[in-house]
């Protein structure tokens, strides 16, 4: 069922991409909110041409990744190691921040309730033992006294992920999206309430609606907890993904390659060193994606 939010949100782009600016709201409202978006997307500027190395901690953005993602992004590898960010990685984050300012700007031209925003978080999961850290992060924005978190999307990840709903999310979370709201929503004791989703490329807009029951959300600490102990302590590396056979068409090809997790993790080369970055096998597209091979050959086997 389509969010309320997501309505309210695609009413007022309708009326803007129709030039009905009066029906939104007076221009005395809409200049102070774009002098507000300036402000703001000079701060995103200065935070991306400023941003310095830190050191490893846990936090809110990234408590739900996968541990082996964790342990390699603690320890200090060799620059061999570490898949060097491709070019358009710097312009990929101003594009995620902008999303996030013109997402805003919208919201405020709704009648949609805004409850809070840019809230400090602490979530302390052990009760004050010094052991274990206490997780920070800042929250997005608050609807309705619920929590969202606001993303922006590639066409793909737009149309195979967050089209399906909670269940797109929470069955191929790759980046801890779950783990990450909660994380901001339940130290605050309010509810969680999803993401806010901007196409990147269409300009597109979704609510997804966070559906987890009560004992659900009781397990997710649960493995959130137990990611933070298996880190603080330093265990010994292990991988938690294999290579998985590659099938076109539902033929297996004879190929071997990495899941989706590790294709989107830095750490490919320390944990796969002979793996392969190549077009997809069998593909006729003019152009194919590209995969990490760990076993590759140009016939069918």
């Amino acid at each position: 069922m389509i969010s309320l939010i997501e309505v309210k949100i695609k009413n007022v782009l309708e009326k803007l991409s129709n030039n009905k600016h009066s029906e939104v709201a007076p221009e005395e409202k809409i200049d102070k909110l774009i002098d507000e978006a300036c402000v703001e997307f000079k701060l995103v500027l200065e935070k991306q041409f400023k941003r310095k190395k830190e050191k490893f901690r846990l936090r809110s953005s990234n408590v739900g990744k996968p541990t082996c993602q964790l342990q390699l992004e603690k320890k200090e590898l060799q620059e061999e190691e570490i898949n060097p960010l491709p070019y358009n990685h710097f312009t990929r984050m101003v594009l995620g921040d902008l999303s996030e300012i013109i997402v805003n700007f919208i919201i405020k031209l709704t009648d949609i309730k805004i409850t809070g925003a840019k809230n400090r978080i602490r979530w302390d999961l052990f009760g004050g033992n010094n052991k274990y850290p206490i997780i920070e992060g800042e929250n997005d924005i608050e609807l309705e006294e619920k929590v969202y978190d606001i993303k922006s999307s590639s066409p793909w990840a737009y149309e195979n992920k967050w089209m399906k709903g909670f269940s797109g999310v929470a069955g191929t979370d790759n980046f801890g999206y779950v783990d990450q709201l909660l994380s901001y929503s339940l130290p605050q004791n309010k509810r969680p309430g999803g993401w806010i989703v901007l196409n990147k490329s269409t300009g597109e807009i979704t609510v997804v609606e966070f559906s987890m029951l009560e004992t659900e959300q009781k397990q997710e600490v649960t493995k959130i907890k137990e990611t933070i102990k298996y880190i603080t302590e330093d265990h010994s590396f292990e991988k938690c993904f294999d290579e998985q056979d590659e099938y076109f068409y539902k033929k297996p090809t004879g190929n071997k390659k990495l899941p989706v997790t590790c294709s989107f993790c830095s750490f490919v080369r320390h944990c796969w060193p002979d793996a392969q970055y190549l077009p997809q096998a069998r593909s006729k597209a003019q152009n194919p994606k590209m995969v990490w091979y760990t076993h590759y050959t140009e016939e069918d086997e």
